[in-house]
């Protein structure tokens, strides 16, 4: 919860239990076409706690269900279409991809700039409408005072890419 740089899963196998309460604590999630997913505890005779309070925000009430209530694994596919994975990719590529990602966001994105929009998006859920954004303009305001901020519109002004300072 208090970590802010972006989190990126990489699902190959199984994610269960705990496995898939970390999964769901993720900010991006790739699936290997091989993935599965489960909260298999109430066929253990014991509840899942954390992944009962964080997949029904994640996933809409009734997804949450089917995984918490049930007990059974779903594939990936079927975890995509809950929206608890954002893609699904060949098993083979599934590092390789989220490489790429990973890549993506360093090369492209200001290190401050994400942890602050991260930090808005994840503390904004705990807040009312009026005091998240009056939070996130005050992340605004300290961001765009920063050194990359500067270099994000030099660089944009000067059609070339960034060399992000803050790491």
């Amino acid at each position: 919860k208090e970590i802010w740089k972006p989190i990126i899963a990489a699902v190959n196998g199984y994610a269960l239990g705990f496995g898939l309460t970390l999964v769901a604590a993720c900010d991006y999630v790739l699936a290997s076409d091989q993935a599965s997913f489960g909260f298999p505890e109430v066929q253990l005779g014991v509840p899942t706690v954390q992944g009962a309070v964080r997949l029904p925000r994640l996933v809409g009430w009734q997804n949450a269900m089917e995984l918490l209530l049930w007990g059974d694994r779903i594939d990936a596919q079927r975890a995509r279409e809950m929206g608890l994975v954002q893609r699904v990719v060949a098993h083979d590529d599934l590092m390789d991809e989220a490489q790429v990602l990973a890549q993506r966001l360093v090369d492209r994105c200001a290190p401050l700039a994400v942890r602050a929009t991260k930090e808005i998006a994840r503390r904004g859920q705990e807040m009312g409408f009026v005091e998240a954004i009056r939070f996130g303009e005050t992340m605004r305001k300290v961001a765009a005072a920063t050194e990359d901020a500067q270099e994000g519109l030099t660089a944009a002004a000067e059609h070339r890419d960034p060399e992000w300072k803050a790491r």
